[in-house]
């Protein structure tokens, strides 16, 4: 059984992530509107890439909390 206190640490861990990622999007996408031409490229760049790794971060956060309620419920997991 995933040992409850871990799952909970890497959920935290995994938000925390999640918050840099969205300012960074918030950071790029001013970018992208204010910047000069080459400034808003890479804004638009960097908000392209950065919504990739907030897609990955997200589904990462629904399996570490589907494996915590599973947890918490005295279940496995039946993969991973």
């Amino acid at each position: 059984m995933p040992d409850q206190a871990a799952l909970e640490q890497e959920l935290r861990q995994l938000h925390e992530t999640r918050g840099a990622i969205e300012e960074r999007i918030r950071y790029a996408q001013a970018r992208g509107r204010y910047g000069d031409a080459g400034e808003a490229e890479d804004g638009r760049e960097d908000e392209g890439a950065a919504l990739v790794e907030l897609d990955r971060i997200m589904t990462r956060i629904r399996a570490v909390e589907g494996k915590l309620a599973l947890s918490r419920r005295g279940l496995k997991p039946r993969i991973g």
